[in-house]
Formats: C-alpha cells, structure tokens, sequence
C-alpha cells in the first residue's frame, strides 16, 4: 500500500515538473498545444526566411489558339497581306474576315476570326495573326474575305460590300518554301477552283495577296533526375515515412524574396538511398535566366500525411547543364540544425544522375524544316475467283477515288507531283511471265508524272496483263524500302506505300520480315483491302510488332469506309483521315529513333514558286564569263576573245524542270583573281541559316578554293581562232 502511494506521488511530482519547464499550468492546456503549434511553424519559417511560395500559373494548351481545343505543337498564326490591290471601288477601312471549311460544301464555313480595320490603300499589311490547328489528313480550306467597315469597327454584313476573296489549301501553306503562299484576289472564289490546283487571270482579277503562317515558340522541357543517399530520418527505429522533394524557382523581389512552385516528386520509403523518377521543367520556367536560382526542398511525409522538413539545397540551370559527376553532388543542409550544432554537416546528399536539353519535335515541325513527302502506289492485279465486267469497274471506280483522296493531300508536299508506281500479281508481256514487282508504266523507271499519269498507267497496263489467282506484296515493300534509303539526306525525304490489294496474299512471313526492315526506313505503308475477300490473315500480320520496332503498317479494308448514299467528297475525306491518320506519328517515330533533329523553320519566301525541294541544292554552280563594267575586275575579255568556248559538261548548268524554285535568285562572289564571277543559287543561304554577308564572306574564305574553273590560254585562242579549250589545272 505504501509503495502504490509513492508511486502516485511521484507521477504528480513529474507532471509539475514537466509543465513547469514548458512554461505551462493545468489550467492553460490550450495555450500549451497553440505553443507547440507555433515552435514548430517557427522551426519550418527559419529554413526559408523571407521567402513567399506561390504556384506556378500555367496555361492549359486547349485554352490557347483557336476553338478546336488546340494542341500547340500543330498550330500555326497566319498573317494576311494584300499586294497591288487593283479594284475599283473605293472604302476609308477595311477588315480581313478568315473562314474555314473541311468539307466541299459552299455552306458550311466557319469564321475563324475578324482583324482589326485598317486603312483602304493599294497595299495592305494586316496586323492581326489567326491562330489555326493543322491537321495532316484532312483537307482544309482557307477563305479571306476582304470587305469595307464602317462605323463602330464592324464589317458590313451586306455581299456588295465585299471587295475581295482568295480561298486556299492549309496543306500548300505548310509545303510551301518559307511558310509563305501567294494567291490571286478575286470578286468571288469557289472550293472547285482552289482543289484543282490551277491558279489562272481571269478578268476578276483584282491584285494577290501573301498569306504567311508562323509557329509559336514551342516548349522545350528539361529533364532531370536526382538520387538522395543518407537522407536524416524522423525516428531512428521503426521509421514508416517516406521522403520526396519540391523544386522551387526563386525570385528575388525588393522587399522579400519569393518561390515559385514548379514541381514535386513521388514519395519513396528508403532514406538511404532513394531513387526518383526522372522529371520535366519546362525551359521558361526554370532557365529564363541560365543562373536563376533553383530551390530544392527534401521532406518526408508519415504514414497519416503529415510532413516534415529534412533540409535544401540550391542549384542553377547552368551548373546542372554540367550532367553528372562530383559538380552535382549536393548537400542537404537544414538551417535550424545547423545554427543548434556546431558539429553539424549535413542531411544527407543528392547527387544529379540525369541532364538532358529535350527538344519535342512534332510531325509540323519536320515539315516546315524541309522534309518533303513522297507517295509510291502499288496495284495488285490478281484476283481469287474471275473478275466480271461490273465488279471490275468498281474496283477502278474505288481504287481511283483512294488514290485521289490519298494523294490529293500528300502530293502537296511532294515538289515536282511525281509518284511510283507499280503492279503486282499479273502475268506481263511481252513473255507473259508471272510477276509480283514491275512498273505500272512499263518504263524504266517507275515514276509517273501526277496522279492523272498513275491513273493513265493503270488503265493502260490494266489491258495489256493477265491476273493472277494469287500475289505476293513482299518484292514491292522491299523494293520501296531500299528506294527510301537511297532518298537523299536522311530527314529530308519521308516515304509513304499505299499497296491496294483483292487478291489473295500468300507471303505472309515475308510480308512481316519485309516490315521489320522497314521499320528502320523513312517509311509508312498502307495496306488497302479491296472488295469482300476475307483479309483477316493479312490484318493479323499488320497488327504483329517486334518489341523495339516501331509502328509502321496500318491495314484499311476499304469497303468499310464507303457509304454510296453519301457524296462522294465525304468518302474520300473518309478514305484520307483513315489512311493518313498514322503517318505523322510513324515519320516522328522514325525521326526520333535516328536521332534527326528538325531545322530552324525556313522564314524568306523570295518566289511564289518557291517551295521546300529548295533546301536541296539540285542546281550547279552557275559561272558568268561576262566583260567586268567596273574597275574592280582586272583581266582580259573573255567573251570577245573566245565567243565559241564550250564549258565542260560538269560546269554547264542544266536547270531542272521538274523541282519547282526560282531560277534568278543567285549570289554573286568575285574570284581572288577579279576575272570570273561565280553564281550561286541564294535559296542555299537559307539552309545555313547566315546572313547575305556572312555566306559571302565564307564562299570567299573556303568555298572558292575547292571550285575549279577552266584556264584559257591566249596563245592557243589566238592561233585556233578562239575555239579551243583548256579545262586543266
């Protein structure tokens, strides 16, 4: 009984003494818990003094652009400009109204946006931009109306008051050289006469207008990865929490300095060694200045969510950008513990295992960088069963409408409109022999000029072949895959095989070993079914992937696709947007894989002709012998003395006639000798993304002495009468 009274006692004595050293009484519990509150906020406050934390204000993409719900890698700003406005009639101020159609349909515009009235004169520059989501497998139409405005900034509503319209394609927009398409004004403008291509003066021709488009800056993220190593724990036995941090861009204010919230890791249960997930800033967020400040918080969180506080460190987007190693090794220091010990080093360590710039290249990044689309078409002519007189004319009736709607969209972005063609599965003269791989035209190339010249071939070949009952589509895929190879410059030349088919296919394990090859290829194919053959086999195969290929077949049964009660304009947009629907992501797919980065977008447009084959140099050095008319150029006059002198074939300029471009933009560089100018086409300037100046400057440097150029001997025009030649050096 005693013992159990002075353990009583002892308990009370205890709790005194306890509230005595906490300042606290029985009466003031409250008080002790709001205490106890505070400390701990004030031991929080003193490891970021002075500094306010605020979110980051970010800006979902579909709220940006037009009314689509953009995604802002596939929206450009179109910019109108009217030259040599030639009407008539007169206004004070006039607007730009941009309406949109997807559709043939004269009815169905949609008005995108109105710009701001400006003054009527004969050459008007609108400074409002229209932002417009690019879609790659649709046909998209572009209508300007140009009309008067009068009171209260307000187009007039009334058709008497439009002055002018162009309507065009969004796909001649984006394959045109520069970003730049001109267009010829008229009093009224059809969806017919912009889909043929054909642009012609007619007497309603009232000036051009210039229709440029612009990327937006495009987010370029960061990615980063930290690893902590001996980060302090909360207890030392029985530790349930979890530890992650938070990354803050510090800003410096007059008065205080403030944290900008940019992003939190996950939670890991391992303060030994945690290891994180890699993350994304985005560039303007965390390096608008290359030595701003980043402010990293490492914190743990309980098994009731409750957190705590570890300690921080700084860093810099400039030192990060030095990547891994003994320079990005951090020290977690919390100021509280370290102002209580002197003894005190550190939290614990992260240490930076992963650095890297990532540039997001989108399909209309590529494009607009000089990549040019090719399309290559096969035809298989066997068929199971024999074909009668009427099914054969609708499968020409539907195998012409796929390739129009295909190649109505490609070919705007193929330079010279020339295609590949070829048949498959028939027996061909003049032996009649059995082939599954042989040109359309029956030529020695297989290139036909326009979708008309393919649909020429197939009716001509189409009467001199005997189908067979089986085909193999393998030959023309690996025949396709080494042309895509030998294109050209990798990243400038994309490929896309349309194989439309009825037949039945009998190479199925060639067929999936010619895709594996042409996954490392800058190739897309499309498999067309044709008819109500049984093509479940073939869409087995096309389905199959090896891990680690990319996608690059898609299989389309195209009797699914066509409606006869609907028009035949919505069949075919049907046709393209299943069709292309893949390819923008297969050729980024493949860009991404080969590491091809896309070029700085091409800004200069010099030519209306001017287009993106014009990155590829196709035209010589052309050399100018004419008689120098200044004091500059010191020699003798060539002309004069030899009026017969044949240049050598390597150094006569041939221009080309199938690339369209300008064939007078050239730069003209003197020789070190002031004898002989050189010519060079200016649109190559644009490639090396210099200056005039600059180009002219390294043409001189290091261009001109790899050139050789003829050597004319005086003695030997003298006594051959100026018809002989010395191209040696």
């Amino acid at each position: 009984m005693r013992r159990l009274i002075e353990y009583e006692e002892s308990l009370r004595l205890k709790s005194i003494f306890d509230k005595h050293l906490l300042g606290a009484t029985e009466e003031d519990e409250e008080t002790l818990v709001e205490r106890r509150r505070r400390r701990k906020k004030k031991k929080r406050s003193q490891s970021i003094a002075g500094v306010r934390v605020s979110p980051r204000i970010s800006v979902a993409p579909s709220c940006i652009g037009s009314k689509h719900g953009i995604n802002m890698s596939n929206t450009i700003e179109i910019s109108i400009t009217i030259h040599d406005f030639a009407t008539t009639e007169t206004a004070n101020q006039i607007v730009c109204e941009l309406y949109e159609n997807e559709t043939e349909d004269e009815e169905k515009w949609s008005k995108v946006g109105t710009s701001s009235p400006v003054r009527f004169s004969r050459n008007i520059v609108f400074p409002d931009k229209f932002s417009y989501q690019y879609v790659f497998e649709k046909t998209q139409l572009i209508k300007a109306v140009f009309s008067r405005c009068y009171e209260r900034d307000k187009p007039s509503s009334s058709s008497c008051d439009i002055l002018a319209t162009s309507i065009f394609k969004v796909d001649e927009l984006i394959g045109s050289f520069g970003l730049q398409l001109r267009r010829q004004l008229q009093k009224t403008g059809s969806i017919a006469s912009a889909l043929s291509g054909t642009i012609r003066v007619t007497d309603e021709y009232l000036g051009g207008i210039i229709v440029s488009a612009e990327m937006p800056e495009k987010e370029q993220p960061i990615v980063v990865q930290f690893h902590g190593k001996s980060l302090d724990r909360k207890d030392f036995l029985w530790d349930e929490t979890a530890v992650f941090f938070r990354v803050f861009r510090l800003e410096e204010g007059k008065d205080d300095d403030s944290l900008v919230f940019l992003y939190e890791s996950e939670a890991i249960k391992n303060h030994s060694h945690p290891q994180w997930a890699e993350f994304r800033l985005d560039t303007q967020d965390a390096a608008d200045n290359r030595n701003r400040l980043l402010e990293i918080w490492v914190m743990y969180k309980d098994v009731d969510g409750k957190e705590g506080y570890i300690g921080k460190f700084l860093t810099t987007y400039a030192k990060m950008k030095y990547g891994p190693g003994s320079d990005n090794v951090y020290s977690v220091i919390n100021d509280v513990k370290k102002a209580q010990k002197k003894s005190y080093e550190n939290s614990g360590k992260m240490e930076l295992v992963k650095f890297t710039d990532v540039s997001f290249y989108s399909f209309l990044d590529y494009i607009v960088s000089g990549t040019q689309l090719h399309f290559e078409i096969g035809v298989d002519f066997s068929s199971p069963e024999p074909v009668h007189e009427l099914d054969q004319r609708r499968f020409d009736g539907e195998l012409h409408m796929a390739i129009r709607a295909i190649g109505s969209i490609i070919r705007d972005y193929t330079p010279n409109r020339l295609f590949a063609a070829f048949g498959i599965g028939a027996k061909i003269p003049p032996t009649f022999h059995e082939s599954n791989e042989f040109f359309l035209n029956f030529s020695m190339d297989p290139i036909c000029r326009g979708l008309d010249g393919v649909m020429e071939a197939y009716r001509k070949t189409q009467t001199m072949v005997t189908p067979l009952k089986e085909s193999k589509l393998s030959p023309v895929i690996n025949y396709v895959t080494r042309m895509s190879h030998r294109s050209g410059f990798r990243g400038l030349h994309y490929h896309v095989l349309a194989l439309f088919t009825r037949g039945e296919v009998t190479d199925l394990k060639e067929i999936q070993q010619a895709l594996n090859s042409a996954s490392d290829a800058p190739l897309s194919i499309l498999i067309i079914g044709m008819g109500d053959f049984d093509f479940t086999p073939l869409q087995k195969v096309c389905s199959k992937r090896k891990d680690g290929r990319r996608d690059v077949v898609q299989f389309i049964h195209l009797k699914s696709l066509l409606n006869g009660a609907e028009a035949p304009w919505l069949n075919k947009s049907r046709i393209a947007e299943t069709a292309l629907r893949n390819v923008p992501q297969h050729m980024v797919q493949y860009m991404h894989n080969a590491n091809i980065a896309a070029k700085p977008p091409i800004q200069v447009c010099r030519s209306p002709l001017f287009h993106s084959s014009s990155l590829i140099p196709d035209k010589p050095t052309e050399f100018n012998f004419d008689v120098a008319k200044d004091d500059r150029h010191v020699g003798i006059e060539i002309p004069s003395l030899m009026p017969n002198l044949m240049l050598p074939p390597d150094l006569s300029p041939r221009p080309r006639q199938d690339r369209r471009g300008s064939d007078s933009q050239y730069l003209d560089v003197e020789t070190m000798r002031g004898s002989l100018t050189v010519r060079v086409p200016e649109r190559c300037h644009s490639v090396l993304q210099t200056n005039r100046e600059q180009y002219q400057r390294r043409l001189k440097e290091r261009g001109l002495a790899r050139m050789k150029f003829p050597r004319v001997e005086l003695s030997t025009l003298e006594s051959s009468g100026g018809s002989t030649q010395d191209s040696s050096l």
